[in-house]
């Protein structure tokens, strides 16, 4: 078996069935040997590597098994490198693969051959795993442990770079499969049993949710368990659909989150947090000050966040769907709760709308005509919080992907190809008119092989979150806007050379939906440094806000 085989044969065992990138003369015994097996698994022609990346998260993000990029030597490989951070930032199982004909220029020396760098020092601090794979003796366990890196604990990104030699040549087929890596977890009935105790105990406690319930495939579990313990549930804003339309569920915090939502988080006396790492300054006047009257019990996987101190704060280093699995097994009645819950009601009913805009507007009566299984992916910029809200105050169930702590502007694309391999279904790409034209040649791949994708692309004519920015710091604008420098395209004609439609209204899998928006409507509402988390802009009156501070 050679390497390239072996290397097949172990993403075919663990259930990958897609990869993307570019093809490269070191590189092409992987992509031969996949071809080769191509009703098992598909390498995908895109049109740019870091769109190739993209495409690999997005099949990683939806999917929740191993994603693949892979590229060529030396500009291939440095276009993967935003979608490994990507990857790493977002805790997404990906395997990134390049190879090299040379041995790295000896310290000190630019260049010895064409092409040829020190891959793995460059991208160590953004990868799980980095590794230069040049004895044959060793490498079928090596590619096993770094599968196997990717998808255990806290998952994330590797990088393998092959000598393409090794691609070609007789490896060993034996290898050792390590038992999952144990993370010193804490006894899980005891964890559970500490958590319903503090539960209990509180008068106003809430959950607040994270992704990382969506990434453990655990969101039916999650569902259960509120059911079980009957408490508010608030969320952050990229897993607002772990529990959205549900009578528990009151919208998602942050400084740009729901009202209602800010405001139960400054009235809590308890916050059970659930796959949210919680990534707030702990000496935030608007945040920080609330634990001091609210304790914090926090269940997390990965040990490294502790070293983030937070005050107040009781921390259990455990699997969250291991813990909700636990606590199927128990008989919970914690049905304590019902003035807390009431008061939660009056918050969600007042606030109601209150900060609905016309590109919300929009965005709704878009989702209100989806399929209930269409897979939704956004772009960065103000329409990813638009089309947060628009989720929330639609009630909408489908699943919704953002790049959340990266904030990779241009992603969309890539990762609307990547979520339509892992699901076989449509996909609604939300983007900006910024970011659409960052990884537009990916319109050819759409278009050629007639996924079922449909771009909406929100055009305010001009970089609208940097405008909200650059006029919050500088009172002016700077290469933003229609008037200083930021331009659009005629999409219509995009549309046509890429023969894709490009419609105003209706629906086109695939096409391209333009929203046409003003380039006035900002990101509202927002929370000023140093006020409470509550008190947001535009300011509701002061007689409602007095009102529902009390409560």
């Amino acid at each position: 078996m050679t390497g390239a085989q072996f290397i097949v044969d172990q993403l075919i065992k663990r259930g990958v069935t897609d990869a993307f990138g570019i093809p490269g003369g070191v590189i092409l015994d992987l992509i031969y040997e996949m071809d080769r097996r191509k009703d098992e698994i598909t390498p995908h022609l895109s049109y740019h590597e870091q769109a190739a990346g993209f495409a690999a998260c997005g099949y990683a993000q939806v999917s929740g098994k191993i994603g693949v990029a892979y590229a060529t030597r030396g500009p291939g490989f440095t276009n993967l490198i935003t979608a490994m951070a990507d990857a790493y930032y977002d805790s997404l199982p990906v395997v990134f693969i390049t190879a090299h004909a040379a041995p790295c220029p000896p310290d000190g020396m630019r260049a010895m051959n064409d092409q040829e760098m020190d891959t793995c020092s460059m991208i160590r601090n953004i990868t799980k795993a980095a590794i230069r794979l040049n004895n044959k003796d060793t490498f079928s366990q090596e590619v096993v442990n770094a599968l196997t890196i990717a998808e255990e604990g806290r998952k994330g990104p590797v990088f393998l770079d092959i000598a393409t030699c090794i691609l070609k040549s007789d490896v060993a087929e034996t290898f050792e499969v390590s038992e999952e890596l144990c993370h010193e977890e804490d006894e899980l009935g005891m964890i559970l049993s500490e958590i319903l105790i503090s539960v209990r105990n509180a008068k106003r406690p809430v959950i607040l949710a994270g992704d990382g319930i969506n990434q453990a495939g655990a969101r039916d579990l999650f569902l259960s368990f509120v059911r079980k313990v009957n408490i508010p549930v608030i969320s952050s804003r990229c897993c607002h659909d772990v529990l959205s339309g549900d009578r528990l569920y009151y919208g998602y915090v942050g400084s740009h989150g729901m009202r209602a939502a800010n405001f139960i988080l400054s009235k809590t006396d308890l916050i059970l947090s659930l796959g949210n790492r919680l990534h707030f300054p702990t000496e935030s006047e608007s945040f920080g000050s609330i634990l001091n009257h609210a304790k914090l019990v926090r269940v997390e996987v990965d040990k490294n966040e502790f070293n983030r101190v937070i005050p107040n704060a009781v921390n259990y280093q455990c699997d969250v769907y291991k813990l909700l699995s636990e606590a199927q097994e128990e008989s919970l009645d914690l049905d304590v709760h019902d003035d807390w819950i009431e008061v939660c009601d009056v918050l969600k009913k007042e606030l109601c709308n209150v900060d609905t805009n016309p590109a919300i507007e929009k965005i709704i009566s878009i989702l209100q005509h989806i399929d209930d299984d269409t897979v939704i992916v956004n772009d960065v910029g103000n329409n990813e919080f638009w089309v947060s809200r628009g989720c929330v105050e639609s009630g909408i169930r489908n699943r919704v992907y953002y790049s959340k702590s990266f904030g990779t502007l241009g992603c969309a694309l890539g990762k609307a190809i990547g979520a339509y391999y892992a699901t076989k279904k449509k996909v609604l790409c939300f983007v900006g008119d910024q970011g659409f034209q960052m990884n537009i040649q990916e319109l050819q791949y759409i278009s050629q092989h007639q996924l079922p994708i449909m771009i909406a692309i929100l055009n305010n004519h001009s970089s609208g979150m940097i405008k909200d920015r650059e006029m919050a710091a500088f009172d002016k604008l700077l290469h933003v806007s229609r008037d200083t420098g930021f331009s659009s395209p005629d999409y219509e004609k995009i549309a046509g050379a890429y023969s894709l439609p490009c419609i105003r209204k209706g629906y086109q899998y695939p096409g391209i939906l333009e929203v046409s928006l003003d380039d006035s409507i900002g990101l509202v509402p927002s929370l000023p440094r140093g006020r409470q988390c509550q008190d947001m802009l535009p300011e509701i009156s002061k007689e409602k806000y007095q009102y529902l501070n009390a409560l």
